[in-house]
């Protein structure tokens, strides 16, 4: 790998709602700053929450997404009776995958040498992204694999896998309804798909 890098490996959960909320949270296992998990909120007035447990973490993704509010405290993503459970108050979300479909079995088809290599994400996302919404469904033209950050450095996601899910949420005592599609979030240069869905993924940075 490229020495000026840094590699992020873990999984993306998102989950958009009938009541305008979206959310996006990481559960990263192996970073330069130690494991840790973080949520994205876009709530429905469109204002862009981050919630980070500590100030370094917090300071690094603010430098390459975009927040109107940035929140510290404890965050936790955890694997719990076959779904995954997201806390940071004031949000509590739950997923459950559902059975590997298309997508997940496709994507498991490369080898994890070729789906980490930039220039190989660079192919994925100029000449395969076209036919992306048989797999992520429509909003799929807004889902890319490479940009360029907030602060001008490079950014590439690996895709391992994608899972398709069912979630439920709330944000202190109001319950946020059904999954749905929802508006764009605008943190970064790429969007989650609608829905729900866990994706494995691996986030390559080339600092500016």
């Amino acid at each position: 790998m490229h020495p000026d890098r840094l590699v992020f490996d873990g999984r993306i959960l998102g989950a958009s709602f009938v009541s305008g909320d979206r959310f996006v949270a990481g559960r990263w296992h192996a970073t330069p700053l130690g494991p840790f998990a973080d949520v994205m909120w876009r709530r429905p007035d469109g204002a862009r929450i981050l919630l980070a447990p500590t100030e370094a973490i917090a300071g690094f993704i603010s430098r390459h997404y975009a927040f109107d509010e940035v929140r510290l405290g404890p965050v936790r993503v955890e694997r719990d009776g076959g779904g995954v459970t997201v806390d940071a108050e004031p949000i509590a979300l739950r997923l459950t995958p559902r059975p590997p479909g298309r997508a997940s079995h496709l994507l498991r088809l490369r080898p994890r040498a070729l789906r980490t290599r930039p220039s190989w994400i660079a192919f994925e996302d100029t000449v395969l992204r076209p036919a992306a919404s048989s797999l992520f469904g429509p909003n799929a033209s807004v889902i890319r694999t490479r940009g360029v950050t907030r602060d001008g450095s490079r950014e590439w996601y690996a895709i391992h896998d994608f899972l398709e899910a069912d979630a439920i949420a709330s944000v202190g005592a109001e319950d946020l309804g059904t999954i749905a599609p929802g508006p764009p979030a605008g943190f970064g240069f790429s969007e989650f798909p609608d829905g729900a869905a866990i994706v494995r993924v691996t986030s390559i940075f080339e600092q500016a």
